[in-house]
């Protein structure tokens, strides 16, 4: 009896933080859509992170990451660009989900609000916060170095204006963890010959300035990378000589190109 009555207390008191975690959690995920940075980034995001880093939402991850790929579907630009960043919290805590991806990739390579740092709505960055989904997807093996880099090449030649905080050195980011993680030299001489074919057929033959400018920044900072910190990405001398060369011509095909 007395133990009969344990676990009638122990599972009340289990339903009664649920309770509890449901009724903290669902404001902080509907604060998410706020246009006021003052609560969708530094309430709602940072409350959000600190309970997925420290496990404390671990009970309500479903729920989470439901809310998540609902946003990234048909919420605010504001709104799916965090719910991109908190996929890449969940992703470093070991939660990650390919089927968030795919909801994340169908998104990313098509949003055409490149706004980085907007006054009174604090910061978008579709395109940062997307990056750094990538090159974590990469770095931790959930998804191969082909498809960071056929992401990173979709990412390039889509819709949108000139960067302007950030996103090229980003992305660069997410190519250098690409570089350092592809399985043969072979692969990184297909994808720079597809980044030349694709993006610059898409920023100078359709005379797309927005393309042209910053595929020239990203190009500038991944080589920047390569060539000062190949440890930290871990990009060995094999790949460091093998890109660098191939970066450099694409800069010249580049500048020739907007002559």
């Amino acid at each position: 009896m007395v133990r009969r009555l344990r676990a009638a207390a122990g599972e009340e008191e289990t339903m009664s933080t649920a309770a509890t975690l449901d009724s903290v959690i669902e404001p902080l995920l509907t604060g998410l859509v706020s246009k006021r940075p003052e609560v969708r980034v530094d309430w709602a995001y940072t409350e959000l992170k600190e309970g997925i880093e420290s496990g404390q939402w671990d009970s309500h991850l479903g729920q989470i990451r439901e809310r998540l790929t609902g946003y990234l579907r048909t919420g605010k630009v504001w709104t799916k660009a965090l719910s991109a960043q908190l996929l890449n919290v969940l992703a470093e805590a070991g939660h990650f989900h390919y089927e968030d991806y795919l909801t994340f990739r169908a998104w990313y390579v098509t949003e055409e609000d490149t706004r980085g740092i907007v006054k009174d709505i604090g910061p978008i960055m579709a395109v940062g916060y997307g990056a750094d989904y990538v090159e974590t997807c990469v770095r931790i093996g959930m998804i191969p170095a082909v498809e960071g880099a056929a992401i990173i090449s979709c990412r390039l030649r889509a819709p949108g204006g000139v960067w302007h905080d950030d996103e090229s050195i980003r992305l660069a980011r997410a190519a250098c963890t690409t570089i350092a993680k592809s399985t043969s030299p072979h692969i990184l001489e297909i994808w720079t010959e597809r980044l030349s074919t694709t993006v610059l057929t898409e920023g100078i033959r359709n005379n797309n300035r927005a393309v042209v400018e910053n595929f020239a920044h990203f190009l500038t900072a991944t080589a920047d990378m390569v060539r000062s910190e190949p440890e930290k990405w871990g990009i060995d001398a094999e790949r460091a000589d093998l890109v660098l060369p191939m970066i450099a011509e694409i800069e010249e095909e580049l500048r020739n190109a907007s002559n």
